[in-house]
C-alpha cells in the first residue's frame, strides 16, 4: 500500500526535523516578508556522471554531484536570515507560504530526486516550531506541484495516480474539491471560482505548444478564456494579491534571452517582458504587497533567487549558493 512506503522514513524525519528546530528555536529570527525555495545542494568535490537526481526536465546548471536534490529553505526578502526547514533523504517540493506567514505547505516524495510513481504526499509546516502534519494523501498516487492562492489560500495541486495512470488538475481538498475537467497543469486559484494554469495543445508534441489560461466554473456550463496563444511553451503562471494582474515564465521572444518572465493584466492585455535579460528566467511570484516579484534564473551561470521591482524593473540577486547550493522555486 502507498501509506507503508512512507512508514519506514516518516518519524526518522519528524524526529531529527523536530530536533533541529528546537535548537534553532532558542533565538528565531522572525521574518518580516519571508521568502521559501527550493534548494539543491551539491558536492562540489565530485563532478556529475549522470543526470538521475534533480527535478525531470530541469537543467539547474549544476555539474556536480547531488547530495540532496531538493530541500525547503526559507529567507528574509533582502537575502538575509537563510535557513534550512526541511531535512532527510527525501525530496521536497513547490512550498507555498500561507497568509499567516507561519506555515508552509510542500509535497514531500520518499526518495531523493522527482519520482511521482515513488509517492507523494502533502505537508504543512510551521517555520518557527518544526510542526508538522500530512495535509493530504491519497493512497496509490502522487499529490505535487502544490500552490496556495494569494488571495485567500486556496489550494490547487496535481494529482498523479498510476493503476491505471491518470494525471490530473484538483482544486481544493476535503469536502467541495474537485477536478478540473480538461488537461490542466500548475494551477493557481482566482476568485468568481477560477483557476488560471497552463493548458497545452497536442501534449506530447515538440516543440510544446502551451497557453496560460483561465477556467470560470467547473463541470458542465464551464468557460475557459485564453490569456495567452500557444505559439511556444507559456508556463508556471502567478497572481498578484489584488487579482489584477498575472505573471509567467515563456520561451516566446527565442534567442540567446532564453526564457523571460512577462506580466500582463489578468485578462491577458497589456502582456510585458519585465526581465528581458540573457539566460533562463522562470517561476515567478508576487510579493504579497505586489509590488515586485521573486524568481529564480541562471543568468549568473547557476540557478539563483532574485526579486524585482515591477516599478522600476530593476533586479536583485538575493542567493549566492556557489559551487555547493543550487536555488528555485521561490514563493512569497
Amino acid at each position: 500500500m502507498f501509506k507503508s512506503k512512507f512508514a519506514h522514513w516518516s518519524w526518522a524525519g519528524i524526529l531529527l526535523a523536530s530536533s533541529v528546530f528546537a535548537a534553532q528555536n532558542n533565538d528565531v529570527y522572525h521574518y518580516k516578508h519571508p521568502i521559501v525555495f527550493c534548494r539543491e545542494e551539491d558536492n562540489p568535490n565530485a563532478l556529475k556522471t549522470s543526470n538521475a537526481n534533480g527535478p525531470v526536465g530541469e537543467n539547474l546548471s549544476s555539474p556536480y554531484q547531488v547530495l540532496f536534490a531538493s530541500k525547503i529553505w526559507i529567507m528574509e526578502s533582502d537575502g538575509s536570515h537563510e535557513r534550512q526547514l526541511t531535512f532527510g533523504a527525501t525530496y521536497n517540493d513547490h512550498p507555498s507560504l500561507y497568509s499567516d506567514l507561519e506555515h508552509i505547505l510542500y509535497a514531500e516524495m520518499p526518495v531523493n530526486e522527482f519520482k511521482p510513481e515513488a509517492g507523494a504526499r502533502l505537508i504543512r509546516l510551521n517555520i518557527y516550531t518544526g510542526e508538522r502534519q500530512v495535509y493530504a494523501e491519497v493512497p496509490g498516487c502522487a499529490l505535487h506541484h502544490a500552490s496556495l492562492s494569494p488571495i485567500d489560500d486556496k489550494l490547487v495541486y496535481m494529482r498523479e495516480c498510476f493503476k491505471p495512470y491518470r494525471l490530473s488538475q484538483w482544486v481544493g481538498w476535503g469536502p467541495g474539491s474537485y477536478e478540473l475537467n480538461n488537461e490542466a497543469t500548475n494551477g493557481v486559484w482566482l476568485p468568481n471560482d477560477s483557476v488560471i494554469f497552463m493548458d497545452e495543445k497536442n501534449r506530447g508534441y515538440t516543440p510544446r505548444q502551451v497557453s496560460i489560461a483561465r477556467m470560470y466554473g467547473h463541470g458542465r456550463g464551464s468557460k475557459i478564456v485564453f490569456l495567452t496563444d500557444d505559439c511556444c511553451l507559456n508556463r508556471r503562471p502567478a497572481i498578484s494579491p489584488d487579482g489584477k494582474l498575472f505573471a509567467w515564465q515563456t520561451n516566446m521572444k527565442g534567442g540567446e534571452d532564453g526564457d523571460e518572465i512577462f506580466v500582463a493584466n489578468i485578462d491577458g492585455s497589456n502582456p510585458r517582458d519585465v526581465t528581458n535579460a540573457k539566460g533562463n528566467d522562470g517561476h515567478p511570484w508576487f510579493s504579497r504587497d505586489g509590488k515586485w516579484i521573486v524568481f529564480e534564473s541562471d543568468r549568473t551561470g547557476r540557478m539563483e533567487i532574485w526579486k524585482l521591482n515591477l516599478e522600476t524593473l530593476q533586479a536583485t540577486q538575493l542567493t549566492h549558493g556557489g559551487k555547493r547550493y543550487t536555488s528555485y522555486r521561490p514563493r512569497m
